[in-house]
């Protein structure tokens, strides 16, 4: 049952993001579904062995991934995706865990999750460069191909 918890949470938290950032109407239901793929593999990777880092770096490397192609199909730019749909998985209770062990004067319990939280934010901003570079090599290695079957002909 928490599957469904989590994925009707990323819909709602994604759409609802999508409606801050005044992504067009049309591209809603596009929006929402990229944070549910994002939570998905984020959920899925622990039971390959991923680390909690690695999940949300494979996470992010997906959503950055799946807005880029929704960008080109939707003609629409790739942030309205990927902005919106980092949104599950970003470390916030961990953060907050951080703060309030720092006030009740746990300083090694604050180090260590803030460490963890530095660590998770890294995770989703190289995923989402990590994506884009991907997108944009294999982006290149098309054209050239296409390039090179024009000159043949």
């Amino acid at each position: 049952m928490a599957w469904w918890h989590g994925i009707i949470l990323s819909l709602c938290s994604t759409t609802a993001y999508c409606l801050l950032f005044n992504v067009p109407v049309r591209v809603l239901p596009a929006g929402g579904a990229v944070g549910v793929i994002g939570w998905i593999v984020f959920s899925l990777s622990p039971y390959f062995g991923a680390s909690q880092i690695m999940a949300t770096f494979l996470a992010a490397i997906t959503l950055s991934l799946v807005s880029q192609i929704l960008s080109i199909y939707m003609r629409v730019p790739s942030t309205n995706f990927s902005i919106s749909g980092i949104i599950p998985l970003v470390p916030g209770s961990i953060a907050y865990k951080a703060m309030l062990s720092f006030v009740n004067g746990d300083n090694l319990g604050g180090i260590t999750l803030s460490t963890q939280t530095f660590l998770l934010a890294g995770a989703i901003a190289s995923g989402l460069i990590m994506g884009v570079s991907i997108f944009s090599l294999w982006k290149g290695i098309v054209m050239r191909n296409a390039l090179k079957r024009t000159k043949a002909n």
